[in-house]
């Protein structure tokens, strides 16, 4: 299937700037997503967590950059991945998508964390947060958005995550996420590791 979400001429993702080079759109988006990043958690104070709480995310940051922003992908996409020797992750099917986000979103909204200890919320947390990243739900911008949605998620539900130490480990985290998508092969130990290093110890 044809990928509409780019320019005619160039593999570059349509943009609101115009912008036909993947390198100054990559760092346009990048210092634009910064100063939205800075502020987020002052912009969604409610807490309920849903389907529509992930999409208004994705477009608060991504917003002056994509006209599609906060809406969810309408193609099927593939990534080579380094940590998967350039295989892929199986991502979600278009249609898929909300029903898949919504059941995820549900394990992690009828879990009472007040009970588990921090080695079982790091574990089961990483699991869900993998199995939501595994979506794919966005052309663009998934896992600051999917990371976004968890340390909100973590913090109204009292294990407040250390958003600087994710920030810092980024390519990490990413990595992390890959190893914790690949099906049957799924390794959660690098997702494990850094979301129990993050938890702050109440």
């Amino acid at each position: 299937m044809k990928d509409f979400y780019l320019y005619e001429d160039v593999p570059v993702l349509k943009n609101k700037l115009n912008i036909k080079d993947s390198k100054a759109l990559e760092k346009a988006e990048s210092d634009i997503t910064y100063v939205r990043l800075f502020d987020i958690d002052l912009a969604f104070s409610s807490d309920m967590f849903d389907y529509a709480r992930l999409l208004a995310i994705h477009k608060y940051i991504f917003g002056d950059i994509y006209e599609w922003a906060g809406t969810a992908r309408k193609i099927s996409i593939t990534k080579g991945e380094r940590v998967l020797g350039g295989d892929t992750v199986r991502y979600s099917k278009p249609d898929d998508i909300e029903k898949d986000c919504g059941r995820v979103i549900k394990k992690l909204n009828d879990t009472d964390w007040a009970v588990l200890s921090i080695d079982e919320t790091a574990d089961l947390f990483s699991k869900l947060i993998a199995e939501m990243w595994q979506v794919h739900p966005f052309r663009e911008g998934n896992t600051r958005s999917v990371v976004t949605f968890a340390t909100q998620f973590a913090e109204a539900h009292g294990f407040k995550i250390d958003k600087i130490l994710l920030k810092e480990s980024a390519a990490y985290v990413r990595d992390a996420l890959v190893k914790a998508s690949d099906g049957q092969y799924s390794d959660y130990q690098y997702l494990v590791k850094v979301f129990k290093d993050a938890i702050i110890r109440g």
